[in-house]
């Protein structure tokens, strides 16, 4: 089950509010781990028994690190360490098994032995999202910046939480608990929360599926000339971001309906001036979570100096992403274009006052890196690279304008229009109350939401079904 579909709309998110509300306020957490069980099982129901046990698992690790912490710190760090093991196990195999068998193959080929193949392994929704989150679990606790839960079901309610179950925003328990345990519900606040899914519901359907045709011819295309390559980077660049977004949106809109207030996961990323502050402004839970538990230990414990610990960290950032070369290059081009503006002083943040002439740098050199991301595929990546460079021809975008529909080359306008407004609004704001988030909706805004909603609706309707591009991940 997906946020942009009928059945979630007008039967399983009415139903769920129903009975959360109705539910007396004890009760709550389990009408949270009943219903996010439920919908997490829709698409694959043997998937909630991984789901399940993952969960359990790092329940039992939580309370034998807060048993032993105090009285043997030893002893809790194996402990820690046998969790974070089992954690990355489970990753391990659903993800990267088959990547790992196809290169053991190639490798044993390449000497003339037998190869070996392994049964395609189904990647679950939501893997790599719920195992950090059960990660950053343990791992407070034994740092002492959390307390154990009080019972298993609010642990359960807090990993399943299904808003943010499949594509984030990534939660920190010590952000959650005190939620869990206590939380203000308002109708200012579900209101705002309904806004703050129209939003994020407008992005995914009326834009990053109107751009999708012209991505999707980019990417089909194994053979693209200048223009086109330029042309077809930049739009699945820009879907990716309205995709992921407005995902966010939805997924924060939901939380504030039930109560919560979870992390902003965007921050205009593309008034970015530079790569370090890209990474600050795009996907924000995910580079908070490497911050963390990443490079800070890898520079306290492990003593990597900081450039060292930067690199291993965009590195593992690609890997993290999808199991593939081309992520690994993904990773591999920001870790050393963003350890040179470490050494270069060119490091720039949200708070650095604003330079076209540096964002406009920024954004070209993202749209070179950005290929081995869309495309997963380093072959595939290193032709588009060629068009880049123009060794194919000039090209004209013909393609596009033959082979999708002026309504899409329509919103690839309306998408722009939209960052710039958006880009100087959040500049304003920055400016004058420290953050850019949707405060309240009133008059012409409400109007122009609910208008942009019901053409968004109206679209799902006749549209077939369209998955977040970051389900894959």
């Amino acid at each position: 089950m997906i946020f942009t579909s009928n059945i979630f709309l007008f039967l399983y998110l009415p139903l769920y509010l129903a009975c959360y509300y109705l539910a007396r306020p004890q009760w709550r957490s389990a009408i949270i781990v009943a219903g996010s069980y439920l919908f997490y099982a829709w698409w694959r129901p043997d998937f909630l028994f991984l789901f399940v046990a993952v969960t359990y698992w790092n329940y039992f690790f939580g309370d034998l690190i807060n048993k032993h912490r105090d009285s043997d710190k030893k002893k809790a760090f194996r402990i820690l360490c046998l969790g974070v093991a089992g954690n990355l196990a489970a990753l391990g195999y659903f993800k990267y098994a088959n990547f790992g068998a196809d290169v053991l193959g190639a490798a044993f080929e390449s000497f003339g032995l037998n190869t070996f193949t392994l049964e395609h392994i189904i990647l679950p929704l939501g893997i790599s999202f719920y195992i950090f989150q059960a990660i950053s679990y343990i791992v407070d606790i034994y740092r002492k910046e959390a307390d154990k839960a009080n019972n298993f079901i609010d642990f359960a309610a807090f990993v399943a939480l299904f808003p943010q179950l499949i594509a984030g925003p990534i939660l920190h328990y010590r952000d959650v608990d005190k939620q869990l345990k206590k939380r203000t519900h308002s109708w200012d606040l579900f209101s705002l929360g309904v806004c703050r899914f129209m939003l994020g519901f407008i992005k995914k359907v009326l834009i990053a599926d109107s751009l999708a045709p012209i991505s999707e011819q980019f990417l089909s295309n194994p053979d693209v000339q200048m223009a086109d390559a330029w042309f077809g980077a930049a739009v699945s660049l820009i879907q990716l971001y309205f995709d992921f977004s407005g995902y966010s949106d939805m997924a924060i809109g939901l939380g504030m309906m039930m109560g919560f207030k979870f992390t902003e996961n965007f921050n205009q990323p593309f008034l970015a001036k530079s790569l370090s502050e890209f990474w600050r402004r795009w996907h924000l839970t995910l580079a908070n979570f490497l911050m963390h538990y990443v490079y800070r230990p890898l520079v306290r414990t492990v003593k990597l100096s900081p450039d060292a610990a930067l690199f291993s960290t965009m590195i593992l950032s690609g890997i993290w992403h999808g199991a593939s070369v081309s992520f690994v290059f993904f990773g591999l081009s920001f870790a050393i274009l963003m350890v040179l503006e470490r050494r270069f002083n060119l490091v720039t943040s949200p708070t650095s006052p604003y330079n076209a002439i540096r964002n406009i740098i920024t954004v070209i050199i993202l749209l070179m890196i950005m290929p081995f991301f869309t495309t997963g595929n380093l072959h595939h990546s290193l032709t588009i690279y060629r068009g880049m460079l123009g060794l194919d021809g000039i090209g004209s975008l013909s393609a596009y304008v033959i082979g999708t529909s002026s309504m899409a080359m329509m919103f690839v306008v309306f998408s722009i229009i939209w960052l710039v407004v958006a880009g100087w609004i959040n500049v304003r704001f920055a400016r004058t109350k420290g953050s850019y988030v949707m405060q309240n909706v009133a008059g012409w805004q409400a109007v122009l939401l609910w208008l942009g909603f019901a053409l968004a609706v109206s679209k799902l309707a006749a549209n077939s079904f369209s998955p977040f591009l970051y389900f894959q991940f």
